[in-house]
């Protein structure tokens, strides 16, 4: 059997249920799922009446004696709420000055006759976008500077500049990709694409995005510090083969979601592959750059547009036609890179040089079929190799 408190919060959630309340204020409760509806409510009705007193400050100065009891009532009823809640150690934060404006009408409201504003009345600050009633620790107070962020320019393409700079609330530091002023409107909607694109994928080695920028046509993404390229040229001579099979296989991990998504890169390289590092010596890989990204089916691609992407396979006769087997054979080229530190792609006996052979073979058909067929085959990689690096 429910306990009496559970009984009562029951009760109360009920009595609410049936309440008209307006979406724009249910909306700014909507990680509140038992009580949220309670709030909304209350939220909705105390702005009515604080909008209506305002109005009459500034004119007659006299309340409506209907009004006057309903507002009344409301206070008790706020008060009756919060009570309710607190007896069952659900202790809500009220926002302050609502709190305050609350205690300030309840000085002057009559039950009868209607109530006179005071002379001295102070307009009372109207919340509509952010919710007024919240459950206590479930509130954080972020501050919010209006201060200009120095930039640094750390990268730059045909179509957009990317930079970095360290948030001054939080002290980390964040990537902004910026479109080029002068992008072909063809260009600045895969640009938005892009953005649209990484913010519907969520996977540890693809780059994460916060936030676009209409007015600059520009998003924020997380920060890694240097491109795969970068990462391996600086510590070719030191790396061992098991740190570079690790890399090799978060960058597979990374590919084989997105083609588990439909989605087919089409521009996979060392520059568009990102690492960040920690401390320890531990990095992640980051998927990145999706200006050509096409999911399977779409028709964005125009019939007769021009091959693009870093690493064009020569066995492709029309960029329309990409498929996983051509995204393989740059994933190929990437892989040599990886185990060797050289941009030649490897042509040993080993199996490291069988695995790129195979992704990048010219009859496509010899090809890896998929990525994941490809994972298999790297994570049975001997880590001490003979003829490879480290």
């Amino acid at each position: 059997m429910a306990s009496p408190t559970e009984l009562m919060l029951e009760d109360l959630s009920q009595k609410y249920a049936a309440m008209p309340v307006a979406n724009a204020y249910l909306r700014l409760y909507e990680n509140e799922k038992r009580f949220g509806r309670i709030f909304a409510s209350l939220h909705e009705r105390l702005n009515d009446h604080f909008e209506s007193i305002n109005d009459r400050a500034d004119t007659t100065h006299h309340y409506w004696a209907d009004s006057s009891r309903e507002m009344i009532a409301l206070i008790r009823e706020v008060d009756d709420v919060l009570g309710a809640l607190k007896s069952a150690d659900v202790v809500v934060d009220f926002n302050e000055k609502y709190r305050a404006a609350m205690g300030g009408c309840r000085v002057w409201l009559k039950g009868s006759g209607g109530s006179v504003v005071p002379e001295d009345f102070e307009q009372i600050g109207i919340v509509k976008y952010e919710p007024v009633f919240a459950l206590s620790g479930m509130v954080a107070r972020l501050r919010k500077r209006n201060a200009d962020v120095r930039l640094q320019l750390i990268g730059e393409g045909s179509y957009a500049k990317v930079f970095s700079f360290v948030d001054p609330d939080y002290g980390i530091k964040f990537a902004i990709k910026r479109a080029n002023k002068d992008l072909a409107e063809r260009d600045l909607h895969r640009f938005r694409q892009e953005f649209d694109m990484l913010k519907r994928l969520s996977f540890p080695y693809v780059v994460e995005v916060y936030k676009y920028d209409e007015d600059r046509n520009e998003y924020m993404m997380e920060f890694c510090e240097v491109t795969l390229r970068e990462y391996i040229k600086r510590r070719n001579a030191s790396l061992r083969f098991a740190a570079r099979k690790r890399i090799a296989l978060q960058f597979l991990y990374g590919i084989n979601y997105l083609h588990s998504k439909n989605v087919l890169h089409r521009d996979i390289s060392l520059q568009n592959v990102l690492v960040k590092t920690f401390d320890g010596g531990a990095v992640l890989v980051k998927l990145s750059d999706f200006g050509l990204v096409k999911e399977k089916g779409s028709e964005y691609t125009r019939t007769k547009t021009e091959m693009r992407g870093t690493i064009p396979d020569p066995m492709l006769a029309s960029f329309k036609e990409y498929d996983v087997r051509n995204e393989i054979y740059a994933i190929g080229h990437v892989l040599s890179y990886i185990f060797t530190g050289r941009g030649a792609l490897m042509s040993g006996d080993n199996e490291e040089s069988r695995i790129v052979r195979k992704c990048t073979a010219h009859d496509v058909a010899d090809r890896y079929q998929s990525v994941l067929e490809l994972i298999k085959d790297v994570e049975k990689l001997d880590v001490n190799p003979a003829g490879v690096p480290g």
